[in-house]
């Protein structure tokens, strides 16, 4: 079963402060390879609390330096190699986030540090590396599962240049930061994440890592606004939600 499980749906400094949504990133189980992408702060917690034991990991993905992406990074390289006593698992990180990675766990598992156009193989499965705009040195990834591709866009402004790593996506996962009519270089908005599923027509678009004013606008509202504007099917993420590649979509409590 492929699998995405939302560790947390929120994004941004004052939404992890308050923890109105949660922090944890996603957790990834494709082909049979478990990846915890972006694990901010409370991933191992969120890990546990839904059942996933991270010691089953194969992989920890970073795509760039802000905490809400690498917070928990170390301590799910430590549960996913039982504490340095068995050598296993990957570690992919963006080039800036090494510098907030301790050497100690760099250095205990395999660490690769790709950029855009890279190609890697998790223990089978390929990842494509993408770019991201006007965002840090953010990298975003490309998962190719044999029920289709997920696109993890990571945080990223709007260009029609970062477009062409979207499409083909079975599933599209945009951090969107932002609802409608606000505008920003820097972060994803209703606005800019509806002109990316005009265009690259995702067979499911999943908007998630909502800052405080989305969640105050309402997410649920304008993942409903997109559907309706592009006809691309678009749901809003929520903590514990697990997401199919068969399109089903449970949350756990």
């Amino acid at each position: 079963m492929n699998s995405i499980t939302i560790l947390g749906s929120g994004g941004g400094r004052f939404v992890i402060l308050t923890q109105k949504r949660r922090s944890g990133g996603l957790w990834m189980d494709l082909d049979g390879v478990k990846i915890c992408l972006d694990p901010g702060p409370g991933a191992l917690v969120r890990a546990l609390d839904h059942g996933l034991d991270p010691g089953l990991l194969d992989a920890v993905f970073s795509s760039h330096k802000h905490v809400d992406h690498y917070n928990d990074v170390e301590v799910m390289v430590e549960a996913m190699t039982h504490g340095f006593r068995r050598d296993h698992g990957i570690l992919v990180i963006a080039e800036d986030v090494a510098e907030y990675i301790s050497e100690y766990h760099r250095q205990g598992v395999k660490t690769i540090i790709p950029h855009p156009g890279d190609t890697l193989d998790i223990k089978g499965l390929q990842v494509d590396v993408i770019g991201t705009k006007d965002h840090v040195n953010g990298l975003g990834f490309r998962f190719a599962t044999s029920e289709g591709v997920v696109t993890y866009a990571g945080d990223t402004g709007y260009s029609d240049g970062i477009l062409k790593g979207y499409e083909n996506s079975r599933i599209l996962i945009l951090n969107t930061i932002f609802p409608r009519n606000v505008e920003s270089k820097t972060h994803l908005t209703t606005n800019t994440a509806s002109q990316i599923a005009e265009k690259a027509r995702p067979e499911m678009l999943v908007i998630s890592h909502f800052g405080m004013k989305m969640i105050d606008v309402g997410p649920e509202e304008e993942a409903a606004y997109i559907s309706k504007e592009t006809g691309v099917k678009t749901i809003a993420a929520n903590d514990g939600m697990m997401i199919r590649l068969d399109g089903t979509v449970t949350l756990k409590e």
